[in-house]
């Protein structure tokens, strides 16, 4: 008998040694990190995020879309590695921002609880991190889509190329007037952060097809499609420093320009055949 209590008591003595899970900790952070030929500016990005999140004491992984680099961002990405929590998904081929995206949200979302934040950031150092506790704090039910923008009060641009600027301008006035989504001001900012939940359900609806458009255009596309998976959109103000970016863009104007023509066909056409229908 004494024997059996003695066994008892040192079970209650280990189970009662045991730190119950903390049911209160934030949920991890995913950044998705777009990347095409920047590898001069990976690595001060990344160290960048690591700061921000230790700051916080929360969890990360970093995952860096490789969007077909020829230049040296596969042994920069490595490199990382060694000490950062990175992943690197790799196109052998360049495939463009609208793939890159799907890649990126793909691998993000397969172990994603629907509560887990998702923030998108441009590889080539122009998406402060220091932006992301503001936007971590704004993303609270019934918000699912924070938004850095320069449009919002205390947002502007610095050092932005005046045809990046016109492109810009135009698309995000345009967008406003013709395709208006609650609460947004900036469209075409790739910054932002999304809730797990709403974003998978709008990708298992869409396919590839939530990608359709290519460029910069995109980012209008994506907030479009989201609209019925979501609850509201806020922003934050954010100041677009292009001065931050080491090297030359690759951005195409005409492209761009017609990629934003197929979006506002596509989605005028959606909206006008649903007013027919009502």
């Amino acid at each position: 008998m004494k024997k059996h209590q003695d066994l008892a008591g040192k079970l209650h003595t280990s189970e009662s040694n045991v730190e119950p899970a903390n049911q209160d900790a934030p949920s991890p952070v995913r950044f998705i990190v777009l990347a095409y030929n920047e590898g001069p500016n990976l690595e001060l990005l990344c160290n960048r995020i690591q700061g921000v999140m230790e700051n916080l004491e929360r969890k990360y992984e970093i995952f860096i879309v490789n969007d077909g680099s020829s230049d040296n961002t596969s042994e920069v990405v490595d490199s990382l590695k060694t000490r950062l929590p990175i992943r690197e998904l790799r196109h052998e081929v360049n495939r463009g921002v609208a793939s890159a995206f799907l890649t990126g949200f793909r691998a993000a979302l397969e172990d994603a609880d629907d509560e887990d934040p998702l923030i998108v950031m441009e590889g080539d150092g122009t998406s402060d991190p220091a932006v992301v506790p503001q936007m971590l704090e704004q993303l609270s039910p019934p918000c699912d889509i924070v938004i850095a923008s320069r449009y919002a009060p205390g947002g502007r641009y610095v050092k932005f190329p005046i045809k990046r600027l016109v492109l810009s301008g135009g698309a995000n006035t345009l967008l406003c007037r013709l395709c208006p989504v609650a609460g947004v001001r900036d469209y075409t900012i790739f910054y932002r952060t999304y809730r797990a939940g709403p974003l998978r359900q709008a990708l298992a609806e869409y396919g590839d097809d939530f990608t359709s458009t290519e460029g910069f255009a995109c980012n209008a596309e994506m907030l479009l499609r989201l609209e019925g998976f979501i609850g509201i959109v806020r922003e934050v103000p954010f100041v677009y420093d292009y001065g931050l970016k080491k090297g030359a863009s690759s951005i195409q104007i005409s492209g761009n320009l017609l990629a934003y023509a197929r979006l506002f066909r596509i989605f005028l056409t959606r909206r006008r055949k649903k007013k027919i229908s009502n």
